[in-house]
């Protein structure tokens, strides 16, 4: 056997999924085996993937027991030469493992390979070569002098910046996310350290592989996509948290105490350096939008007062509480309903702008109804003043996207133009896949690899002339008649701003990530669920929350209503503190987006009409609940439901 390649996976099945396809391309012409631990993923992993890769050694585990320990498990029953630690949030071209295996058999003196890594835009990866961490280094590279001076010997060590990334080396560190080792080797060091676990195993492997009189080397003559971020988010406090308490073990463990004394200090600083960025971080884009539409809001809304005393009464003014009651008001009301469309989670959005003015009229022209003659003052300058407040923040967003100041959202790229490029075969599948996430509209059209049909907007060889001429934003690769290599040559060089996504020749799922800080996006043959869009997610939530306190207000009169009604107010306060929700599926399934468990489920079926149903049948309404989800199904389900909430 000459490779064993173990990969250990956590709830990134469609990722892995397609790793796995790319990994059976690469593995074609040789000895190879693969071996995949599952840290007790709640996604169904196992059930997905073991039918499509019959290949694959898959391994459960009943606990997360960590990136470290999961690798041992796999190297135990490991038979290759070589053995490869692959992230599986990764594709690898058809040529990869067997250049590296070449490199070895060159090179005696190498213990362990990395690799030259792309993020899912193309562009190259600094943690591909990294040299042992010391304070100076996690200094540099905490403050930022290593983001600013990237090529510096000293500023940027950490990242061996001044290290050409397209020629091999002998370097420090490898990345867990592809680390292939000779098997001797990994045995005689005993493996990962158990003792991380995650973040900090592969630092402390390199170190371990060097001792042992061995080198490591940066190996460019083959590349990776590594989409990253998908176990963790890697802009959050928790990822920072984890990484350096990681680098924390590792020089106590091997440094001088005087050393890492100074370093578990440093650690610790940075811990608090960074959440406190994170919170101005944080500031600057929610609250401090929040701020800007608050003082948007109450101008637009005090000028349209000032121009309607003006010209529609005269020059007579309104009571001084307009100001004093009403603008304020105004604004609150203008900015809750901005914060339940959703606009502070997607920066720029126009749409919900002008649904939150809208929103807020509807809101106050009840209330405004609803006031002594006394109190009343325009309906005129509510309608106008309030359309005037959505425009002139719709206007402000777009204002902030063209200095790049705030960030496009994936919801506006549905309105971009997107290729795929394939064969008419792969096109019409992938097609299906977008079709039933509703963005089949985004697709300009196909670009041809080979001149097999007319119907194709151009070749890629025409390919960046193509992007130029139609605008395009978006390219869905497809695997198949175009390699994995070809792929991976075609994202280096084209034009910067285009996102790519990619789907694997027998896969059932499209996966991307434009960004090393942000999970990946995924779309698959399982569908596209509405319950998991953050908007629904929120309502769904704050459904919960309103009628559990209706629940506790109006508590005598669910006693009178309710065969038990004393049980309400229990479940109430259980779903108040988000333990529970009041509407959910039948069965718990692992397939479907996660809720919490529930006190009604979304049919009107009597349990005995349930019990004569087949679990497939009410497993599929269960996808319908989850695909089509609107938050108004749950408040229709618990109004007809009502009198099962005291059973």
């Amino acid at each position: 056997m000459q490779l064993s390649i173990i990969i250990v996976n956590y709830n990134v099945k469609y990722f892995l999924e397609q790793c796995l396809c790319s990994v059976e391309s690469a593995i074609a012409s040789l000895q190879a085996e693969v071996i995949v631990v599952d840290n007790h993923s709640t996604d169904g992993s196992i059930t997905y993937l073991q039918e499509r890769f019959p290949f694959v050694q898959f391994i459960a585990n009943n606990e997360n027991v960590g990136f470290g320990k999961a690798n041992n498990q796999g190297l135990t029953i490991a038979k290759g030469d070589y053995v490869l630690f692959l992230n599986p949030d990764t594709i690898v071209p058809e040529d990869c493992f067997t250049k590296c295996i070449s490199f070895f058999e060159k090179n005696n003196d190498c213990g362990a390979l990395g690799i030259r890594m792309l993020d899912g835009s193309g562009n190259f990866l600094p943690e591909s070569k990294r040299s042992f961490p010391t304070p100076m280094t996690a200094f540099f590279k905490l403050v930022g002098l290593a983001k600013l001076f990237p090529n510096s010997a000293v500023f940027n060590k950490y990242a061996l910046g001044y290290l050409d990334e397209n020629k091999n080396h002998e370097v420090d560190v490898l990345a867990g996310a592809f680390m292939m080792v000779r098997k001797e080797i990994i045995e005689a060091t005993q493996g990962f350290d158990e003792v991380f676990f995650m973040y900090g195993e592969d630092v402390d492997l390199s170190y371990r592989i060097q001792q042992a009189g061995y080198k490591n080397y940066y190996f460019a003559e083959s590349a990776i996509i590594h989409f990253k971020g998908e176990s963790t988010k890697r802009g959050s406090l928790n990822y920072v948290k984890m990484f350096y308490q990681a680098m924390s073990i590792f020089v106590t463990k091997h440094y001088k105490s005087s050393t890492a004394t100074v370093f578990s200090a440093s650690i610790k600083i940075a811990i608090w350096i960074r959440a406190i960025i994170a919170i101005i971080s944080g500031l600057a884009t929610k609250w401090g939008l929040i701020i800007v539409d608050s003082i948007i809001i109450f101008s637009s809304l005090h000028l349209v007062e000032k121009t309607w005393v003006q010209y529609v009464r005269d020059g007579k003014h309104f009571d001084d509480k307009f100001l004093q009651i009403f603008i304020p008001g105004f604004t609150i009301l203008f900015l809750l309903s901005a914060a339940l469309s959703g606009i502070y989670d997607n920066l720029y959005k126009p749409s919900k702008a002008l649904l939150a003015s809208f929103s807020a009229i509807i809101i106050l022209l009840a209330v405004y109804s609803l006031l002594p003659e006394q109190y009343r003052f325009s309906r005129g300058v509510i309608l106008i003043g309030g359309f005037a407040a959505g425009l002139a923040i719709t206007l402000v967003r777009w204002f902030l996207l063209q200095l790049n100041w705030i960030k496009e959202t994936d919801e506006e790229k549905k309105f971009q133009q997107t290729v795929i490029i394939g064969s008419l075969d792969e096109f019409n599948q992938t097609m299906d896949l977008l079709q039933q996430a509703d963005l089949q509209e985004r697709v300009l059209g196909r670009i041809k690899i080979n001149g097999d049909d007319d119907q194709a907007i151009g070749p890629i060889t025409l390919i960046e002339t193509l992007i130029k001429n139609y605008r395009i934003k978006e390219i869905i690769f497809c695997i198949g008649q175009l390699s994995y290599s070809e792929v991976l040559q075609q994202i280096q060089t084209l034009p910067k701003g285009v996102y790519f996504k990619f789907k694997g020749r027998i896969s059932q799922s499209i996966i991307s990530s434009d960004s090393k800080t942000t999970t990946g996006e995924t779309l698959t043959a399982e569908g596209f669920y509405q319950i998991a869009q953050p908007y629904q997610k929120r309502m769904k939530r704050l459904l919960d929350v309103v009628f559990s306190l209706l629940i506790f207000i109006s508590f005598p009169i669910h006693l009178l209503l309710l065969k038990k009604g004393y049980i309400v107010l229990s479940r109430a306060y259980c779903v108040l503190l988000g333990k529970q929700t009041w509407v959910g599926y039948i069965f718990s399934n692992q397939m479907l987006p996660t809720l919490k468990p529930s006190f009604l489920n979304h049919t009107y079926l009597p349990l005995a009409a349930r019990e004569k149903m087949k679990s497939e049948n009410l497993q599929k309404l269960d996808m319908i609940y989850a695909r089509d989800y609107d938050w108004m199904q749950d408040f229709k389900t618990i109004v007809q439901q009502y009198k099962n909430l005291g059973s």
